[in-house]
């Protein structure tokens, strides 16, 4: 599997060594994103996974790799196989160690904020090393909080996954994909719109986006 390097490079940018604060309670937004950082640097691959809303992780790696209709809504209904994530999240930490020159469970883990964006709830986590450079980790409520992908890659990812909407089929499969976007995209891309931090570019192309996946 690729690197999602969009997303490294917007973790180095606040990495320190610090985790989460242990005032915070297991359960909360920061201390997921901290507990889902730890577990990628020490190839706990299943914890990672269970960290992270699973359908964002699923279109993240369909759109990066260009993989097939079937095998995209196959992973939708029956959810991503341990060898996929172990290669997926093992990608993941390398290149993360090979841009920071640190481990990916370094990261200073912040506050959060909670928002309402696309028919969800939100709490937007910063992550950063220090006050003029930090970068929002999303994770998104469902009956619990995960990390979602989708939101957290918006701003480096939209080209691909509009791009992989397009090669759709019209099949059975498509449509699953199609209506995966409509309850993962759609609300990712409004979250990321909501909490700001983006250009004027940023929010069309990512209105764009919404558009064309809620067609």
């Amino acid at each position: 599997m690729k690197t999602l390097i969009p997303l490294v490079l917007a973790l180095v940018m606040a990495a320190s060594a610090c985790g989460a604060s242990e005032e915070d309670p297991e359960s909360s937004p920061p201390a997921i994103v901290a507990g889902w950082a730890e577990a990628v640097e020490v190839r706990d691959f299943d914890t990672a996974t269970a960290a992270v809303f699973e359908p964002s992780m699923v279109l993240v790696l369909a759109a990066e790799n260009k993989l097939p209709a079937s095998e995209t809504a196959a992973m939708l209904a029956d959810g991503v196989t341990p060898a996929v994530a172990a290669a997926y999240w093992s990608s993941f930490r390398d290149g993360f160690d090979a841009f920071a020159g640190r481990p990916i469970s370094t990261l200073n883990v912040g506050s959060s904020e909670e928002i309402e964006a696309g028919d969800a709830h939100w709490a937007v986590v910063t992550v950063r090393a220090q006050e003029d450079a930090s970068a929002p980790v999303f994770t998104r409520d469902e009956g619990g909080w995960l990390v979602d992908l989708v939101a957290t890659l918006a701003s480096g990812f939209i080209e691909p996954l509009d791009a992989y909407l397009e090669s759709l089929p019209d099949d059975a499969d498509g449509d699953a994909v199609r209506q995966a976007y409509t309850d993962v995209v759609v609300p990712a891309m409004w979250a990321a719109i909501e909490a700001g931090g983006h250009d004027d570019d940023f929010a069309r192309r990512a209105l764009a986006l919404i558009e064309a996946a809620s067609v």
